[in-house]
């Protein structure tokens, strides 16, 4: 049997209306609205520019969703086709009856997303402090309500895109008529970006995701950064990637810096999620970022970090803590710190807790054997990431022993026993083999596993690791 896709009757339909253009246009006057959706991504995909003109300037829905439709970038002429049709529509002063269009998304949000149709144009935009104060009983009826145009930004070395050129140089033109919203921005090179010129173009109140990746240069820009960051205050996720101190900061003007950054989180009410990769600049001042947390996370990721005593001693104190969902300790050195603030963390979200992520932590034995009760008794644990800890065999069975009553886990991932290495770091398959064999019979008889996967170390120099019957060696490393 041939593994060719079997189009559907209405895909068939879209495909001949959209190559017969001129019955296209005769036929979507009268064309079910429920077609349309189909239809524009067959017409764009085919670039049929005719056909898609006539089927934007007739949308009959709130939303507009062309971000849907695009895998890497958007053709160049298709947008401009779509932003053209829309122009049209905007400079009239009498719209069209059944024109309804009052967003147009050009967000990544999924390439499905057109076939679950639609959904409101509600649950895509947060409402704002103003919003929220207006009087309740004005009616949009009769007003001319401008367009709203929702991208997400993703900056550069500082560089804009040239789609955000355009509708900047278009929400000009047509002020008044159209106004932007960003619902996600990246910045790379973020110490060199004006925050101040961004604000003035965008409402940075809507935007709900915002990552900020230094790359090594100066750290003082959060200085800079943290009026604007108190601006978003919608903000939902929140990730900081490689925030190091280029130059030599001063212990006072560091802890200034550090109080000015922190404080703007006072107004962060919405925030759930937040995302820290090596962000040496902060350490030391974890518990003061926490402290500043006004509602409970629902994702915290501290990785590749080094914490200090007192700060990973307060860790499970602050209130923000205690209802997490997803917990990402990865590549966080725990050898030389207490167990017990890990215990009382899972203690506390373990009745929340879907995710936990201790990879690469150099978790020992006694470790292990420290915080097994409180792990045993996360009973919605799906995810347990545990590669790269220096595990033996017999706290390995103990550990699968120990997590037998946790039926909702579907991926578990455990470092291959310490046994399986000789003095010197080498791995001896075989020895390997047998252990994993004998740990995945054991977790068989205990109950019914889901996806279980024991790895080796990282190799030292591609960084992977092997996956006991699953991946083969690295060829950059030898294992007997």
């Amino acid at each position: 049997m041939s593994n060719k896709t079997v189009l559907t009757l209405r895909e068939l339909a879209g495909q001949s209306l959209v190559r017969e253009e001129a019955w296209a246009n005769i036929a979507l006057e009268n064309l079910p609205t429920v077609l349309l959706p189909q239809l524009l991504k067959q017409a764009y995909a085919s670039n049929h520019v005719k056909v898609l003109r006539k089927i934007v300037s007739s949308w009959p829905f709130p939303r507009l969703p062309l971000g849907a439709l695009k895998k890497r970038t958007f053709s160049e002429t298709q947008i401009q086709v779509v932003l053209e049709e829309i122009d049209k529509l905007l400079i009239q002063e009498v719209r069209p009856r059944e024109y309804k269009l009052e967003v147009l998304d050009l967000r990544s949000v999924g390439q499905n997303y057109l076939d679950v149709w639609p959904g409101s144009v509600d649950d895509w935009l947060p409402q704002t402090s103003s919003e929220t104060q207006a009087v309740s009983g004005c009616s949009k009826a009769g007003v001319k309500q401008p367009l709203k145009v929702a991208v997400d930004l993703f900056f550069r070395d500082g560089s804009i895109s040239q789609l955000f050129s355009f509708l900047l140089q278009w929400a000009a033109k047509r002020k008044g008529s159209l106004e932007l919203y960003c619902n996600e921005l990246q910045i790379w090179s973020a110490s060199h970006f004006n925050y101040e010129r961004l604000s003035k173009k965008l409402n940075l109140e809507y935007v709900q995701t915002l990552g900020l990746r230094n790359a090594f240069c100066n750290a003082t820009f959060l200085l800079k950064l943290a009026p604007f960051l108190g601006l978003m205050r919608n903000l939902r996720k929140l990730s900081l990637t490689n925030i190091h101190e280029k130059t030599f900061i001063p212990p006072e003007e560091k802890r200034h810096i550090i109080t000015e950054f922190t404080s703007q989180f006072l107004k962060l009410e919405c925030l759930q999620k937040l995302h820290l990769e090596s962000v040496s600049f902060l350490e030391g001042h974890l518990h003061q970022l926490l402290r500043s947390m006004k509602t409970p996370l629902d994702d915290l990721a501290v990785t590749d970090c080094t914490l200090s005593v007192s700060e990973w001693n307060s860790l499970s104190e602050f209130p923000c803590v205690s209802k997490l969902q997803q917990l990402n300790l990865q590549s966080v050195r725990l050898t030389d710190l207490s167990s017990e603030p890990l215990r009382v963390l899972l203690v506390k979200a373990g009745p929340t807790l879907v995710a936990l992520n201790l990879e690469d932590c150099h978790i020992e034995d006694c470790h292990l054997y420290a915080i097994l009760p409180a792990l045993s008794r996360c009973a919605q644990l799906t995810e347990f990431s545990f590669y790269g800890n220096q595990i033996s065999m017999c706290a390995l069975k103990k550990l699968l022993r120990q997590t037998a009553g946790l039926r909702k886990l579907r991926l578990e991932l455990y470092p291959v026993p310490q046994g399986s290495y000789d003095y010197s770091g080498t791995l001896h398959m075989e020895l390997m083999r047998e252990y994993c064999e004998e740990l995945m019979d054991l977790l068989k008889a205990i109950r019914e596993p889901g996806r279980v996967f024991f790895g080796t170390d990282r190799c030292y120099r591609c960084g992977n690791r092997y996956i006991y019957n699953k991946t083969t060696m690295c060829a950059c490393r030898s294992w007997e």
